[in-house]
């Protein structure tokens, strides 16, 4: 499995593919634009087949759905619930945005991991979600 990761010249980042072979990652970069191209580079990620787990936060880590347990144990609540913590996206299948090398993130399955999003009934509702996701693959 692997990820296309990109930046911009005001540090913005963004994943612009994530695909299940190296193969298909290589010839996704080449239709990015040549000036964008050089800032965009090919991540192997740490798990072999999808669903693929990402969790956002100030970078951009990759797992299965108990990696993606393991992270939300590890986050204490800040009393704010409209506080993020980190958004978890879910990828089930190789992501190309239609126009090679763009954040086209908005658009997959994600969540905004806030202050409400750790404690029941929500925390319990958002983990049937992880397991019904990781079920599907």
């Amino acid at each position: 499995m692997f990820s296309i990761e990109a930046t911009n010249t005001k540090k913005w980042r963004w994943i612009a593919g994530i695909f299940a072979n190296r193969a298909a990652a290589e010839a996704f970069l080449l239709l990015v634009p040549e000036a964008a191209r050089s800032m965009q580079h090919i991540v192997e990620l740490p798990v072999s087949s999808y669903p693929v787990f990402i969790i956002e936060d100030r970078g951009f880590e990759y797992g299965d759905v108990n990696f993606v347990r393991a992270k939300l144990q590890g986050l204490v609540a800040h009393g704010d619930e409209d506080h993020i913590h980190m958004n978890v996206y879910a990828i089930r299948e190789d992501f190309a945005p239609a126009r090679p090398g763009t954040d086209s993130m908005g658009g997959l399955l994600h969540w905004h991991i806030s202050d409400w999003t750790l404690v029941p009934p929500r925390s319990e509702v958002f983990d049937e979600e992880l397991a019904e996701i990781a079920r599907d693959a």
